[in-house]
């Protein structure tokens, strides 16, 4: 089905549940998390509750140690978990002004929506818990998406805040997102982040870490390749309302505008590498859903 690579619309969210059956059906064994509670998740997530810390014995589960511990004491420490029940997911889906761009490909925040709602879709056929938060320009919007109600909810949302051509300066925060989330996710939760993590600051960091010492965390990094790197010759730049052309011909001029960005690439995927967080990285060009299926395919978390 074709769709808008600059707004969101109701129809093409719907179409990506078709989907979702190929993705579960397909390797299940590697897509599905067996554990002994009633439900599976399609993710290889926790979905545990923790339970305690103490030193690592033999046959522990690598993942699962806690280094912070084993700094302190010298020797390792791992984490112990229960099975839940009811494997809570959560959603941040960064839909702001500056999202709202590609200079070819979908629009950053037609790619964050659309692979918010095909993980949500996904989900929701496993009967998992799932919460959604859509940072817009102005307002954080949180939805249960429990039920037909919940689904519904957060495609109208998305369609709401995926207006191309925004009018609103951006006033909201990943920090007031990710802070919201430190009060509402429960622990054993999974929590899927779409954004260009353009203010990801320390403080943003210091509530991450919060949040990963009981949940699991996925990024996906989402950037257009101009951001990176900038072609030569004059450009035409459009806001929707507004035009200017500017001159990229001055080499300076380029490496002036593509250096900040490059060290904030590097940045955001060691930050997160670093902290032993998933990192998907998908440029605005890029097959989204491919990329996305491959990684669950592979085991996702």
């Amino acid at each position: 089905m074709d769709y808008s690579p600059v707004t969101v619309d109701e129809a093409s969210l719907r179409a990506l549940r078709s989907l979702t059956h190929e993705v579960i059906m397909r390797d299940s064994k590697k897509l599905a998390y067996t554990g002994n509670g009633t439900s599976n998740s399609p993710f290889r997530t926790r979905g545990l509750d923790f339970q305690e810390i103490r030193a690592y014995q033999p046959g522990d589960d690598v993942r699962q140690i806690d280094w912070r511990t084993t700094a302190k004491h010298g020797k390792p420490f791992t984490k112990l978990y229960t099975d839940e029940k009811e494997r809570p997911i959560y959603f941040i889906c960064d839909m702001r002004s500056r999202m709202k761009f590609a200079s070819h490909g979908d629009f950053k925040s037609v790619v964050a929506a659309r692979i918010t709602m095909f993980l949500a879709w996904l989900i929701e056929r496993k009967k998992d818990r799932i919460g959604s938060i859509i940072l817009t320009p102005d307002q954080i919007k949180s939805v249960d998406l429990r039920g037909n109600g919940g689904i519904n909810a957060l495609i109208a949302d998305l369609v709401d805040s995926g207006s191309p051509y925004p009018d609103k300066q951006d006033t909201t925060t990943l920090e007031q997102a990710c802070l919201f989330l430190a009060r509402e996710a429960k622990n054993g939760a999974t929590i899927f982040i779409c954004s260009d993590f353009s203010d990801l600051t320390p403080e943003v960091l210091h509530v991450l870490n919060r949040l990963s010492a009981r949940r699991t965390l996925a990024f996906f990094h989402i950037y257009d390749e101009m951001e990176a790197q900038l072609p030569y010759g004059f450009w035409t730049m459009t806001d929707g309302t507004k035009s200017v052309t500017v001159d990229m011909t001055n080499k300076s001029a380029r490496e002036a505008f593509e250096k900040p960005f490059q060290e904030h690439l590097q940045t955001v995927k060691k930050t997160i590498e670093q902290n032993g967080w998933e990192y998907i990285s998908v440029k605005t060009t890029d097959d989204y859903l491919g990329i996305l299926a491959t990684y669950l395919k592979e085991g996702g978390l």
